[in-house]
């Protein structure tokens, strides 16, 4: 995604995941996504400044609520950075994907859940380095991380989603060149990946489905069962082609204006089980 000089990407195996329904909103201040995730990779997010008059900036990012890290960038160095661990002091943990555990244990039950669970958030801050106090240090954040922060008392997840950020196992931290950053009176930029198993955007419509194989046999149209259910197979073919024709053209309207989200259509299935009685929100 790409917003004023920024751009930021979720990046898995070295590549970008794929971005859905692009939305901008907050008078061009904020860009959001759907991203598809994968339990069990390990995941970074990446940014850069495409000004040729860059100015200092400082990215936050946070996970699930969670802050993970800030870096800073100079405008005379560097124009990239990339976020792929979370900070607690003199360790590091890799941030990766993971399925959401999910329990009847009543102690849980009480247990808060952020409205920000399935969000990666990038926060760009523009202003100026205070090149006279640099130091080497470790970065350290208060994220109040526990061993329990990935469960869930199954009565008070509303969202429709399986899967989670967790983290790596620790590691000895790197060393930094921690510095004073003081930003302008401009806003942040924001980035918003909204992730989700790749079954259930396609349920409701936010990732196209799996184009579907049409047997050979079924095109020659030997009987009239075989040609109903060609006929069926080449009106799902056509109704998903209308669908992406649908996403595209709104990928290009005018991006600088506020846009209304997209009302996502709420589906139950086997494989995404919801408590009887309670609400999905998938946004």
């Amino acid at each position: 995604m790409r917003l004023g000089d920024f751009s930021a990407h979720v990046v898995v195996e070295g590549k970008e995941l794929e971005e859905y329904e692009v939305t901008i909103s907050n008078g061009g201040k904020q860009v959001t996504c759907w991203i598809a995730s994968e339990a069990g990779k390990k995941f970074s997010v990446t940014w850069e400044c495409h000004s040729m008059k860059r100015l200092d900036s400082r990215g936050e990012l946070t996970v699930d609520s969670i802050i993970c890290s800030c870096l800073i960038l100079s405008k005379g160095r560097n124009h990239r950075g990339d976020f792929s661990t979370l900070h607690l002091g003199t360790k590091e943990r890799d941030l990766m994907f993971c399925d959401l555990q999910l329990t009847d244990d009543e102690a849980l039950l009480g247990k808060s859940v952020s409205n920000q669970l399935g969000e990666i958030t990038l926060r760009i801050y523009r202003g100026r380095i205070n090149r006279e106090n640099i130091k080497k240090g470790t970065l350290g954040t208060d994220s109040g991380l526990t061993t329990d922060a990935n469960v869930y008392h199954e009565k008070s997840v509303k969202k429709l989603t399986t899967h989670c950020v967790g983290f790596g196992p620790e590691r000895e931290s790197r060393v930094y060149n921690l510095v004073d950053f003081t930003p302008n009176r401009s806003p942040p930029l924001e980035f918003v990946f909204k992730y989700r198993p790749i079954g259930i955007l396609q349920a409701n419509g936010i990732a196209p489905r799996p184009t579907p194989v049409i047997p050979t046999d079924t095109l020659s149209g030997n009987s009239s069962g075989t040609q109903t259910e060609t006929q069926s197979v080449v009106l799902e073919r056509i109704i998903h082609l209308e669908n992406e024709l649908k996403r595209l053209r709104s990928q290009v309207s005018d991006g600088v204006e506020d846009q209304k989200p997209k009302r996502i259509k709420r589906e139950h299935t086997e494989t995404h089980p919801v408590v009887h009685g309670e609400v999905i929100d998938l946004t």
